[in-house]
C-alpha cells in the first residue's frame, strides 16, 4: 500500500513539474485555442419560414398598392421578417362571408371579413376560430363590451376582431332642421318631410325596441327568450307608426327615395348608413348633418329609437394552414394603428374606443354619429341561427303598416299575428 501511495505521489510530482515549464513562456493573457467545440458558433440569420395566407376583404380595401390592405400587409411582412408570405388576396364583402365562406370552409380564405349578423352561420360551418390569450386581450382591452358582444357566440367565447360599426344613425339638412330639433322625430316633422324605410326589418325594430321590446334576452343570445313584440309593447309601438304614417311629412323610404330627397332638398331627414356618407356630402357639402336617432312619441311620452349594434369583424379560418401567421396578421388587421389607416383612406369608423379621441375622428360627423348610436341608442343584433326566422315576417308586418293593411281597427290582430309568427315558428 504505502509503495502505491508513493508512486502517485511521484507521478504528481512529474504532472506539475510539466504545467510549470509550460507557462514559463506564456503571454500575460492567454488566448483561447483556435478551435473549441464548446464555444458557440458564430450568429446566423434567423430562420425564415415560407408561408401562404389567404386573404378575403372588400373590392374597396384592395384597389391598388395604395388601399388599405396592401398597405397594412406590406406593414406586417416588416414586423415580421421571420416569415416570407405569399399573399393570396381575394374579394369578399363583408355582408357575403356567410356565403361564400361556407360554400367551401377548407378552401375559403385563412383571414376573411364579415358582418357580424353571419356569425351563427360561420360557426355552425366551422369556420370561425375562436380566440384566446393576447388575441382575446387584444379585443377586451380595444374596445367596447358592446362590440365585444356582437362576436360573443352562445358558448362565451370571442369569435372575431371588431373593426369597424354595422348600424344606422339619421342624416338631416341643417339648413331645414335645427339643432334643438334633432332630439325628437315630432319637431324634424315639423320642418319638412322625413323618410323612414317602414318595409326594412332591419330598420323597423326600431319602434319595438323604443316600446321596450327584446330579441332574444338582453344580449340577442338566448335563444330560449324568444322575441318580445307582442303584447302592449307590439300596440305601443305600432300605434306610434300609425300616427306617424298619419302625417302627411312622414314618408315610406325606399328605392333611394330618402337620400335622393336629402340631395335636392325635399327631404329633411332620413335613415341610413356610412355608406350613403361621400355621396350626400358632395351634394350638401356642410349642410349635411348626422346624429343617433331621434325620440318618437309613444303612449302619450317621448320614447328612444334604437338601431341595431353590429359590427364588421376580421375572422380567422380554423382550416388555416399556417393558423399562427394567420391568427398574428388579423390581429395586426385589427390593430388601433390598422383601423386609423382604414378611417383615412375609406372614413371607415373605427372600432378602437380611444380612436374617438383622434382629431380627425371626432371631426367625422360620420364617427361621431355611429359611436353615439352604438354606445347610447342601440340594440345587440341577434347573431344565432335563431334570428334566421324573424327578418321575414317582421319586414311583412312593416310592408302591411306602408300598404295599409294593418289599421287601428285591426293593430290588435295583426300584433297577436306577429307575435305567434315570430315565436311559433322558433
Amino acid at each position: 500500500m504505502k509503495k502505491i501511495i508513493a508512486l502517485l505521489l511521484a507521478a504528481m510530482m512529474v504532472v506539475g513539474m510539466f504545467a510549470a515549464c509550460g507557462n514559463t513562456n506564456a503571454p500575460a493573457e492567454t488566448e483561447a485555442p483556435a478551435a473549441q467545440e464548446t464555444e458557440a458558433p458564430a450568429e446566423t440569420e434567423a430562420q425564415v419560414t415560407e408561408v401562404t395566407l389567404k386573404v378575403w376583404a372588400p373590392q374597396e380595401d384592395q384597389v391598388n398598392e395604395d388601399s388599405w390592405l396592401i398597405q397594412v400587409q406590406k406593414q406586417f411582412e416588416a414586423a415580421h421578417p421571420e416569415y416570407k408570405i405569399t399573399w393570396q388576396n381575394g374579394v369578399c364583402p363583408e355582408g357575403d362571408a356567410a356565403a361564400m365562406v361556407t360554400a367551401d370552409p377548407a378552401a375559403a380564405a385563412d383571414v376573411y371579413m364579415f358582418a357580424n349578423d353571419q356569425l351563427g352561420t360561420l360557426l355552425q360551418a366551422g369556420a370561425l376560430a375562436k380566440l384566446g390569450g393576447s388575441y382575446l386581450e387584444q379585443v377586451q382591452t380595444d374596445v367596447s363590451a358592446t362590440y365585444v358582444n356582437t362576436v360573443t357566440s352562445t358558448d362565451g367565447n370571442v369569435y372575431g376582431f371588431p373593426v369597424a360599426p354595422n348600424t344606422w344613425f339619421m342624416y338631416y339638412n341643417k339648413e331645414l332642421v335645427g339643432d334643438a330639433d334633432l332630439t325628437s322625430l315630432e319637431s324634424i316633422l315639423e320642418k319638412g318631410k322625413v323618410a323612414f324605410e317602414l318595409k326594412n326589418s332591419w330598420y323597423l325594430p326600431a319602434f319595438f325596441f323604443a316600446a321596450g321590446g327584446t330579441l332574444f334576452g338582453e344580449t340577442g343570445a338566448d335563444a330560449a327568450a324568444g322575441v318580445n313584440f307582442g303584447g302592449e309593447i307590439g300596440l305601443n309601438a305600432t300605434n306610434a307608426v300609425l300616427d306617424l304614417l298619419a302625417n302627411p311629412n312622414f314618408v315610406v323610404d325606399g328605392d333611394g327615395y330618402g337620400n335622393a330627397g336629402l340631395k335636392d332638398g325635399t327631404v329633411a331627414a332620413y335613415f341610413s348608413g356610412s355608406w350613403d356618407y361621400a355621396g350626400l356630402y358632395e351634394a350638401l357639402g356642410e349642410d349635411l348633418g348626422a346624429v343617433a336617432a331621434p325620440t318618437v312619441m309613444m303612449d302619450g311620452a317621448p320614447a328612444q329609437l334604437k338601431a341595431y349594434a353590429g359590427s364588421k369583424a376580421v375572422g380567422v379560418n380554423p382550416n388555416a394552414k399556417n393558423m399562427k401567421a394567420a391568427m398574428q396578421f388579423a390581429a395586426f388587421l385589427a390593430s388601433s394603428d390598422s383601423q386609423l389607416l382604414r378611417f383615412q383612406l375609406r372614413n371607415i369608423t373605427p372600432a378602437v374606443t380611444a380612436l374617438a379621441e383622434n382629431a380627425d375622428v371626432a371631426a367625422s360627423i360620420v364617427a361621431v354619429a355611429e359611436s353615439n348610436t352604438m354606445a347610447y341608442t342601440s340594440v345587440a343584433q341577434p347573431t344565432i341561427a335563431e334570428m334566421n326566422p324573424v327578418w321575414g315576417p317582421v319586414g311583412t308586418f312593416g310592408t302591411n303598416l306602408a300598404e295599409g293593411a294593418v289599421t287601428a281597427d285591426n293593430v290588435q290582430e295583426s300584433v297577436d299575428a306577429l307575435d305567434a309568427q315570430l315565436n311559433g315558428g322558433i
